[in-house]
């Protein structure tokens, strides 16, 4: 008898954006603020990892911090 199992599909996606600012904060906010105002868009050509897990294991360890 097959049963039916929940499990968690994690993509991470990661870029370097050159930003020119007075300070690394600056750069932080303007980066935030391209993102946010979706001037930077990440897509498959960013992906840098991906993670399987049994749903009921995420669930565990958000319970045990």
């Amino acid at each position: 008898m097959l049963k039916e199992y929940e499990v968690e599909i994690k993509e991470v996606l990661s870029r370097i954006e050159k930003i020119e600012a007075g300070s690394l904060g600056e750069a932080i906010d303007k980066a935030m603020e391209k993102y946010y105002a979706q001037e930077i868009i990440l897509d498959a050509e960013d992906m840098k990892d991906v993670d399987f897990l049994p749903y009921e294991q995420k669930q565990q360890l958000e319970k045990s911090r």
